[in-house]
């Protein structure tokens, strides 16, 4: 008797996310996914496995969701060349807002302009994180 293609699919997956979470089993890959080993066994008897917890570990360990999935792809995590802090997240997303505000004429779409686009993030971002402008009002002053 031979497997079925969803048993043989279900059985890739599973030793993906085993590869993926450095997992040696499946009780081992529940406690990294925290949930119970029971759930992974449900999910054996079904040959089942909710998409959630492959984006999970995809998310998780940088594998890509494809590779998990389908097995198509890199078999190793993509990595992130460097770190970035949240002072060069900032100085980027102000760099973009400000750079919008100067094309405030662009129509994007549907009649509606970068630059009015741009002053609704500002507005937003002034009132709901004021933490963000806060140093740049103490280096003005």
């Amino acid at each position: 008797m031979t497997k079925s293609k969803k048993s043989i699919d279900f059985q890739l997956i599973m030793e993906r996310l085993r590869i993926a979470t450095k997992s040696k089993s499946n009780a081992a890959l529940a406690r990294t996914l925290n949930i119970a080993p029971s759930t992974v066994g449900t999910w054996t008897s079904r040959e089942t496995i909710p998409y959630e917890h492959c984006v999970q570990v995809s998310n998780e360990t940088g594998y890509t969701l494809d590779w998990i999935v389908s097995g198509k792809g890199k078999q190793e995590p993509v990595q992130i060349p460097y770190n970035i802090n949240a002072e060069e997240i900032k100085s980027s997303l102000m760099e973009g807002l400000f750079t919008a505000i100067q094309l405030r004429g662009i129509t994007v779409q549907d009649g509606i302009k970068i630059g009015d686009v741009a002053d609704i993030l500002m507005t937003e971002l002034q009132e709901n994180h004021p933490s963000i402008f806060a140093e740049d009002k103490a280096k003005a002053g």
